[in-house]
């Protein structure tokens, strides 16, 4: 009676050993099946774009310029005006979503019974995007001004004759200032221009 007891608890362990055995197996089973690959997947890129505010005046090699006012050759008249429009200012922009940027232009000194003023052209030249509106002429001060507004995203390419053109005008002021011109072999004047960041 004893060994056919001991049968049957060693039947009994084997069968619940198998069970273990098959439950694990089944576990294991649908782990391998929910991490197969299939015909298809994905990931996420994350692109990043910095905002730039880049300016420089060209021809890099010849950027400084002479404006030398010709005297009258008749007596009574005064000097007469000189311009010149040789240098271009390249731009870079990319701007935050909604923004634009303005280029301003100052002097570090006022002239005596001179005025300088510049313009600037329309941009033209090999590159793309959206480059604002010049504004009127724009008699130098110590003082910022606006000399292009509304610029967006975009590059003028590099070089002369890529992005906004300028002209530069010196001519004597007509009025109680005149009487303070003095004759000068050349004066410098430092012009400089921000795009706002």
């Amino acid at each position: 009676i004893r060994g056919t007891c001991d049968g049957k608890k060693e039947t009994v362990n084997k069968m619940k050993s198998l069970k273990k055995v098959s439950i694990a197996l089944l576990v294991v089973g649908m782990s391998v099946a929910f991490a197969q690959d299939s015909n298809s997947d994905n990931h996420k890129v994350s692109i990043v774009i910095p905002q730039i505010a880049l300016l420089d005046i060209e021809p890099e090699a010849s950027k400084d310029i002479s404006l030398s006012l010709d005297a009258p050759t008749e007596a009574g008249d005064p000097l007469a005006e000189k311009s010149d429009n040789d240098l271009w200012l390249n731009v870079t922009s990319i701007v935050s979503s909604g923004a634009t940027r303005d280029i301003s232009v100052k002097v570090d000194a006022a002239l005596t019974g001179i005025d300088l003023k510049v313009v600037s052209a329309a941009y033209s030249g090999a590159g793309f995007g959206s480059f604002g509106t010049p504004q009127p002429e724009v008699t130098l001060s110590t003082s910022d001004q606006a000399l292009v507004s509304g610029i967006k995203s975009g590059y003028t390419a590099d070089g002369d004759g890529n992005g906004f053109n300028l002209t530069y005008t010196a001519s004597p002021k007509a009025d109680s200032e005149f009487g303070d011109l003095v004759s000068t072999t050349g004066t410098d004047i430092t012009v400089t221009y921000t795009l706002t960041p």
